[in-house]
C-alpha cells in the first residue's frame, strides 16, 4: 500500500504516522513524499514542496517494482495530483484520498499554491474511492461549484469528526458513532485515513474497513505519545484476536513462575478487554480458574498450581466488573488478575517506594444491593484519583481477602505480578 504526502519529522502525523499504521496491519506501507513539513504538537513552521522530477522519481521507483492496489494521500500540491491521476489512470489503483488543507493548529497548506489547487483536488475527488474531511475541511470543499458534480458522483465522502458521517451520492449512509477523550493528539486524522486505505486493502468492504479504523484511531488516541506540550498519535490496533493472543502469552509467562503462594483459596482468573469495553461481553477470561494443587506435588508440567478452562469473551462476569470500573477512572486498563492477599506484602507496597501504585476498600462500608466489584473497584479508583496498579481489601463475612493487580493489558498484570512475588521473597528473606 502507498502513501504520498507530507514528510512530519516528529511522526506524530504525515507518512511517517501512515507508515506505522500500515505496517501494524499488516500491508507493506510504501511511501512517496511530497513536501517537508516541520510541525510538532504546537505548529507548522513552514512547508517545502518537492521539485515534480523529485515526487516523479519516487513513484517510477515504486511503481516499477511494486504492485500497488491501494494508494492513500496526505498533503498535496498540483505536481503530486497531476502525477497521481497520471499514474492511477495507468495502474488503475484505489485512492482514499485526505484532503489535508489545513492543519489543527491553524497553518494553511494550500497557501503558496497556484489558484487551481482546490481545482485540481476536485479531479482528484472524483477519482477516489473514498474522500475523509474534516467537517471544516468539507466546508469548504462543499461551497465550490465543482461540489455540485461531485456530491452525485460514484465517491464516498466521510465527513470526520468525534461521530463520523459517511455520504454516498448525496445521501447519508451511516453515521459512526465516537467517544470524547479529552485530548488533542496530533496526527490523527492521518492515522485514521491510512487505517481505511489498509483495511480496503485487505478486502474490507468500506463500512467494515471504517468501522475497524475508528477503533484503531481511538486506541490511538488513548495510548497517544506525550510530548512536552501535547500528544503525538500512536498507531494502535486492539481487536479479539490481540486480546486472546496476549492472554495466552500472558498464561505462558505465568506457568513459567512461582505463583503457587499466591493462588487464593477460590481461585485466580486473568482477564482483558477490547478498547472501552462496554460490557462483560467485550472481556476474555478463562472459562475456569487458576487452582492450587491441594498436594502440594507439582503437576505433570512442573507446576504447584493448575490453569482450568479456555480463554473466552464473557467467560467472567466477575473480574469484568473489575476492568469496567476501572476503565471509567482510566481508558488504558484493560486487564486485571485477582491473586493472594498477604498483609506482609500489602504492608511493604504501602510502606515502601515499589514502583507499585496501591489503593483499597472496605467490605463494611460496601451498600446494599450493589455489586461488590463494581462498587469496591471505583471506590477504590476515586480515593486514589485514577486507577492504581493494586487494588485490596481484607475481606469480610464469608468472603475471602483479596489482591487485584491491573494493568494495561495481561502481559503487563503478569510483570506487574512476577515483580510483586520477587517482593514477597525479599520479604520472607529479611525474617
Amino acid at each position: 500500500m502507498l502513501s504520498i504526502g507530507g514528510y512530519d519529522p516528529t511522526g506524530g502525523a504525515g507518512i511517517i504516522a501512515d507508515a506505522k499504521t500500515i505496517k501494524l496491519l499488516g500491508c507493506n506501507p510504501l511511501t512517496a513524499i511530497t513536501a517537508i513539513i516541520p510541525q510538532n504538537s504546537l505548529k507548522v513552521y513552514s512547508k517545502v514542496d518537492l521539485p515534480k522530477e523529485e515526487i516523479e522519481n519516487q513513484l517510477n521507483a515504486i511503481f516499477e517494482d511494486f504492485k500497488v492496489p491501494v494508494v492513500k494521500t496526505g498533503v498535496l500540491n498540483n505536481d503530486a495530483i497531476n502525477l497521481i491521476l497520471k499514474y492511477q489512470k495507468e495502474y488503475n489503483f484505489k485512492i482514499i484520498c485526505d484532503p489535508v488543507l489545513k492543519s489543527t493548529t491553524g497553518y494553511d497548506f494550500t497557501e503558496g499554491n497556484d489558484n487551481n489547487l482546490i481545482d485540481n483536488y476536485f479531479k482528484l475527488f472524483e477519482k477516489s474511492l473514498i474522500i475523509t474531511p474534516n467537517s471544516e475541511e468539507y466546508n469548504i470543499i462543499k461551497n465550490f461549484n465543482a461540489y455540485e458534480k461531485l456530491k452525485n458522483n460514484n465517491n464516498y465522502i466521510l465527513i470526520t469528526g468525534k461521530d463520523d458521517k459517511l455520504i454516498y451520492k448525496n445521501k447519508e449512509l451511516r453515521i459512526f458513532k465516537g467517544k470524547t477523550i479529552n485530548r488533542e493528539v496530533h496526527g490523527t486524522g492521518c492515522v485514521f485515513s491510512s487505517a481505511i486505505a489498509s483495511f480496503i486493502a485487505k478486502g474490507y468492504d468500506i463500512v467494515h474497513a471504517i468501522k475497524e479504523a475508528k477503533n484503531l484511531v481511538l486506541s490511538s488516541v488513548i495510548y497517544a505519545n506525550k510530548t512536552k506540550y501535547g500528544y503525538n498519535s500512536n498507531p494502535t490496533y486492539i481487536n479479539k484476536e490481540v486480546v486472546i493472543k496476549n492472554l495466552n502469552y500472558a498464561i505462558y509467562l505465568l506457568k513459567k513462575m512461582d505463583f503457587e503462594y499466591f493462588v487464593p483459596e477460590v481461585g485466580s482468573n486473568i482477564a482483558e478487554g477490547l478498547v472501552l469495553p462496554k460490557s462483560y461481553k467485550d472481556i476474555a477470561a478463562l472459562t475456569g480458574r487458576i487452582i492450587k494443587n491441594k498436594l502440594g506435588n507439582t503437576n505433570n508440567k512442573g507446576n504447584k498450581f493448575y490453569i482450568v478452562g479456555d480463554i473466552e469473551f464473557g467467560a467472567s462476569e466477575h473480574i469484568a466488573k473489575i476492568i469496567l470500573a476501572a476503565n471509567h477512572y482510566d481508558p488504558k486498563i484493560r486487564s486485571c488478575m485477582n491473586i493472594r492477599y498477604s498483609k506482609k506484602l500489602v504492608n511493604i507496597l504501602e510502606n515502601e517506594d515499589c514502583g507499585f501504585t496501591i489503593s483499597s476498600f472496605n467490605r463494611k462500608d460496601e451498600p446494599e444491593h450493589v455489586s461488590s466489584m463494581e462498587w469496591g473497584t471505583k471506590f477504590a479508583c476515586k480515593i486514589f484519583g485514577g486507577a492504581p496498579d493494586i487494588i485490596y481489601d481484607r475481606g469480610g463475612d464469608g468472603k475471602e481477602p483479596m489482591i487485584r493487580v491491573l494493568g494495561n493489558d495481561s502481559v503487563d498484570v503478569i510483570k506487574k505480578v512476577a515483580e510483586l512475588i520477587k517482593i514477597y521473597k525479599n520479604i520472607n528473606n529479611r525474617i
